[in-house]
């Protein structure tokens, strides 16, 4: 739904360079920041959020709170960027995606510290303590909570009722209407060298430019998804189910 939507909406600018839509009561959508890489090579700012399924994905806990009212309710923008591709920021606003508990969970590994709080409001890492009851701490402090709350605005107070997955606001911008792309190519390549050139802190190999990684690990895996052991189970004993219906 989601790639069809982004798709659509950069079609939507016609003639006054600027489109907006929203897609309500869908499942699960996949990575955006794969659509909003498409949409910012063919020249448009995309920018999209979404909520509206705090009550049955109440993950994250407000900034001061001691458990899940909100779910992780994401953000992305992509923009062209310079000579190696549009620049692309995808990101729940919890401090971390909701499916790195079960990741973590099913390959026996604990979580990144300072992400996750037990029932009782106490600092973990033991991905069970989540699924005890406890909950996920919003990116940023007071500052995701603030960027979660809005997309839970957007997808439940004004594109509600709530959904089984999300209510997606997605706004698109030709950005050949502001400059010649060519010129905006080069200015944002500009920016990007100045932030590459940035001596990197002690423990960081380089700075890096939002978009860049995932893109190097695409072109790198060619093709092939590590998927954890039991995860690959769970997906052949599903097949097996399905096969027996």
């Amino acid at each position: 739904a989601m790639k069809e939507a982004y798709e659509t909406v950069t079609e939507l600018t016609g003639d006054n360079g600027m489109g907006a839509m929203a897609v309500v009561n869908c499942g699960h959508t996949g990575r955006h920041g794969a659509f909003a890489d498409a949409a910012a090579e063919r020249g448009f700012l995309t920018i999209c959020t979404g909520g509206g399924n705090r009550k049955d994905h109440a993950m994250v806990a407000p900034h001061g709170g001691a458990k899940g009212v909100l779910p992780t309710n994401p953000w992305t923008i992509g923009i062209p960027g310079g000579d190696r591709g549009p620049v692309v920021m995808d990101f729940a606003t919890g401090k971390i995606a909701g499916g790195w508990n079960y990741a973590a969970r099913s390959a026996g590994a604990l979580l990144p510290e300072g992400c996750v709080i037990d029932k009782d409001g106490h600092p973990t890492r033991d991905p069970e303590d989540y699924f005890n009851g406890g909950a996920i701490l919003p990116m940023g402090g007071h500052k995701g909570y603030a960027l979660s709350l809005m997309a839970e605005m957007i997808g439940e107070a004004m594109l509600g009722p709530s959904s089984p997955e999300c209510n997606w606001f997605l706004l698109a911008i030709d950005t050949r209407r502001f400059r010649e792309a060519g010129a905006m190519q080069a200015a944002a390549e500009d920016i990007l060298n100045d932030l590459r050139s940035c001596p990197p802190l002690p423990g960081f190999d380089r700075v890096e430019v939002p978009g860049e990684r995932e893109r190097a690990h695409k072109e790198q895996s060619d093709g092939v998804i590590a998927v954890p052991e039991e995860t690959w189970q769970q997906v052949l004993d599903l097949s097996r189910d399905v096969k027996g219906m």
